[in-house]
C-alpha cells in the first residue's frame, strides 16, 4: 500500500492509497472546528426511503429543457423495490416516490440556507425556500434517499476552485439546480434524519469537488449523514441501467453499501463510468467499516463527522474530469 500526503487550498491533509485490488481510497481531514461534538443516532425510529426519479424537463411547469430519460424514473422504482419488499417483512417502514414535477428543489434544501439557494435566471415565478424535512415529501426526513436525474458541477478544465455539484429537480416553481453548497444540509437538527444518499446523476461526486472540501458544505460534524454515492464525471445511462440499480439496491440489505456502489456502477465502455462513495467518520476504520460492511439495514455508527474518505477505481478515465489517480 502506498501513501503519500498532500497540501491543498483548505486546512486538510490529504492522502492517497492504493491497494491491490485497484481500489484507491482519499482520505480527507475536514478543516471542523466542533470536533467536540458527539455523534447521535439517527433522529427519528422510523426507517424510511424516498425516491426521487426526474424524467421529464422543459414542458410546462417543469426545469430547464435538458435530454428527457424515461430510465429516471424506472431506476428509482427499481431502486425502491427491496425496500417494499423490507416493509412487506416488517423490517422497513416507509416507502416514498416523488418523480417529476413532484420532485422540488425545496425537498432537498435545508431551511438554514434558504439565503443563499436562488431560482434560475429562467424562472420567473420561483420560490426558493427549505423544506427537506416535510414529512413525506423532504430528503431530510428519510434515513435512504436516491435520485436519478442529470448534474453537474463546479469543475472548470482551467484550473478554478471547484467546491460544489449539483443536481437538476422537477419543478419549475421551487429551485431548479439544487447544490452541495447553496441548498443541502443533512442530518444537523432534530428534525433531519438522514444516513445515506445514492445519487445516480453526472458528476455528483467528482473528484475535484472533494479535493477541495467542497462536500462539507452539506455536513455538520454532529450529523446523522454518513455516506454519498455518486458519480466523478458523467455517467451512462441506457436501457439496462435500472437493472444493476436494482442489483445493487438488493445486494446492500445488510453489508456492501459503498463497495457494492463501486462494483455495480463501474462501466469501461467507451468514457469510464467512475463511481465514487464518501464516506463521513471520525476515523478511518470506521470510514472502511461503513464503506464494506454497511447495509440498509445496517447502518453503522461512524461517529463524529470530522472526517472524510473517498473509495474509486484507480485508473477511471470519466468525461468530464482527471482520470482518477492509481497511485501517489
Amino acid at each position: 500500500m502506498l501513501s503519500k500526503t498532500h497540501g491543498y487550498p483548505l486546512p486538510a491533509a490529504v492522502r492517497v492509497e492504493r491497494t491491490t485490488k485497484r481500489f484507491v481510497y482519499l482520505f480527507v481531514l475536514a478543516a471542523i472546528t466542533a470536533i467536540g461534538l458527539l455523534w447521535s443516532d439517527s433522529a427519528q425510529a422510523d426507517h424510511e426511503t424516498h425516491v426521487y426519479g426526474i424524467a421529464e424537463y422543459g414542458e410546462s411547469g417543469q426545469c430547464r429543457k435538458v435530454s428527457a430519460h424515461s430510465e429516471h424514473t424506472d431506476t428509482a422504482a427499481e431502486f425502491l423495490e427491496i425496500f417494499e419488499e423490507l416493509k412487506d417483512e416488517g423490517d422497513w417502514d416507509s416507502t416514498i416516490t416523488r418523480n417529476n414535477d413532484a420532485a422540488r428543489g425545496s425537498f432537498w434544501t435545508d431551511k438554514s440556507k434558504e439565503s443563499t439557494c436562488k431560482c434560475q435566471s429562467y424562472q420567473d415565478d420561483c420560490w426558493c425556500t427549505g423544506h427537506d424535512t416535510d414529512s413525506n415529501f423532504g430528503a431530510d426526513e428519510a434515513d435512504v434517499v436516491f435520485i436519478h436525474t442529470h448534474g453537474g458541477s463546479g469543475y472548470k478544465t482551467d484550473g478554478k476552485k471547484a467546491d460544489y455539484t449539483k443536481l437538476y429537480m422537477g419543478n419549475i416553481k421551487n429551485d431548479c439546480e439544487v447544490s452541495t453548497k447553496n441548498n443541502m444540509l443533512w442530518g444537523g437538527d432534530s428534525a433531519g434524519d438522514l444516513d445515506i444518499a445514492v445519487v445516480k446523476a453526472c458528476q455528483s461526486a467528482q473528484y475535484e469537488v472533494f479535493v477541495n472540501g467542497g462536500f462539507w458544505s452539506m455536513i455538520d460534524s454532529d450529523s446523522t449523514f454518513r455516506m454519498w454515492n455518486g458519480f466523478h464525471g458523467d455517467s451512462s445511462c441506457w436501457w439496462g441501467t435500472s437493472g444493476w440499480i436494482g442489483d445493487y439496491a438488493e445486494d446492500s440489505v445488510w453489508e456492501g453499501v459503498g463497495e457494492n456502489w463501486v462494483d455495480e456502477a463501474y462501466d469501461d465502455w467507451g468514457d469510464d463510468d467512475c463511481p465514487v462513495s464518501i464516506v463521513f467518520c471520525n476515523s478511518e476504520s470506521k470510514c472502511d467499516t461503513m464503506y464494506a460492511h454497511g447495509g440498509w439495514l445496517d447502518r453503522k455508527d461512524t461517529g463524529a463527522k470530522t472526517l472524510s474518505k473517498a473509495y474509486f477505481i484507480g485508473g477511471c478515465n470519466p468525461d468530464p474530469g482527471q482520470t482518477l489517480p492509481e497511485e501517489n
